[in-house]
């Protein structure tokens, strides 16, 4: 099996959950995921997969002579064919029985190399609405998984709506357990956990609502908040949350702060917790569904589609989340919001998890040929 997608923890995490699912299923199973430079680099051989590289990057940005350097070194090598010739010699080498694509600029070298080569390829779609790589190729596709109804019905106008089956959001089992995660961070047990997470990079705003909210429940005389505790993920650009924290000490309150740059396990973190906020990427929307705790959803508004606001609603149709605009959220808007949502019970788990539908699925691929 060959697997192509990156770039984002949302191309990258439900992937590896399917895997996961498909190894419980054929211990002796062959995988290579091919990809670029970028997260699914470091992650994937942690999960003891093969992974080959090539190369490909891209971004918007306006053609103006401050951007020059950057089209010659990156946009060039993709106008010559460089990543396509490399996508069709890695299927050409592995010679797959099927392609799973992810989505992501990087996948589409591989599936269109796959697609020329009549080898099965299946996508997965967690995306809300789908990413356009996955959507160009998904008229040739054997099957298209999609993470919802409402991505499901993106795909109607490209291919027939019978190759597109609904699973729900692959995601991987935790790793840790509750007192193994509080262990790990130093936190309190029997304190409850209200984690933070502004995506892989960090968000100022999300930093920025925790520290108000540590000043506000200092100042209050609510007797809960000496039960919270606040793990709070600077992502990549930590900077951004000492730039948010400034030279000042954070308040000495009843709340319970602790911080990490990265977490190895976020889907153990997620599930070890007992409330969530911050950004709405498909890969952690995943998460919740699959750990059931209330979410304080603040979508990134940067992205055109506004995806993270379509992925975030998934939350908020079953009753798990709330979305707020992040110029909204304050303080005291979060003990608010967890004054309302501080006995609210945890949300079943979906069953069958959409990793087995998905592993199920494509073994039926290979019985078929």
């Amino acid at each position: 099996m060959l697997v192509t997608g990156g770039g984002t923890a949302g191309h990258v995490m439900p992937a590896l959950a399917v895997i996961q699912a498909l190894r419980m299923r054929l211990p002796d199973l062959d995988v290579t995921w091919v990809g670029s430079d970028r997260i699914e680099s470091h992650i994937v051989p942690q999960a003891e997969i093969g992974f080959r590289r090539i190369d490909i990057r891209f971004s918007y940005r306006p053609l103006k002579p401050s951007n020059y350097s950057y089209y010659l070194k990156y946009i060039l090598p993709i106008a010559g064919g460089k990543p396509f010739r490399q996508g069709l010699a890695s299927v050409e080498a592995i010679r797959p029985d099927i392609v799973l694509a992810t989505g992501g600029y990087v996948a589409a070298p591989v599936t269109w190399a796959a697609q020329h080569r009549s080898i099965p390829t299946a996508l997965l779609e967690i995306n809300n609405p789908p990413g356009l790589v996955n959507w160009l190729f998904s008229e040739k596709a054997w099957r298209i998984y999609a993470a919802s109804d409402a991505i499901a019905r993106e795909f109607y106008t490209r291919c027939a709506a019978n190759k597109v089956l609904v699973t729900g959001y692959p995601a991987r089992r935790p790793q840790r357990l509750r007192a193994r995660v509080c262990r790990d961070h130093g936190i309190d047990p029997r304190r409850r956990i209200l984690l933070a997470m502004g995506g892989s990079l960090g968000a100022g705003a999300i930093h920025r609502a925790v520290r108000e909210l540590l000043y506000a429940a200092s100042r209050s005389t609510d007797k809960r908040w000496r039960q919270l505790a606040v793990l709070n993920v600077a992502g990549e650009r930590h900077n951004l949350r000492d730039a948010v924290a400034g030279s000042g000490s954070l308040p000495d309150g009843p709340v319970h702060y602790h911080t990490v740059d990265f977490l190895d396990d976020a889907m153990g973190a997620i599930c070890a917790s007992d409330f969530y906020l911050g950004r709405s990427g498909a890969a952690t929307v995943g998460e919740l569904v699959a750990c059931g705790i209330p979410a304080l959803l603040v979508p990134d508004p940067q992205h055109s589609d506004r995806q993270q606001y379509g992925n975030a609603e998934v939350l908020v149709e079953c009753g798990q989340g709330t979305i707020a605009d992040q110029h909204a959220i304050n303080g005291q808007f979060l003990l608010d919001w967890l004054d309302q949502h501080w006995d609210q019970p945890h949300a079943k788990p979906p069953h069958p998890p959409a990793a087995d539908l998905v592993a199920e699925d494509l073994l039926s691929c290979w019985e078929d040929r």
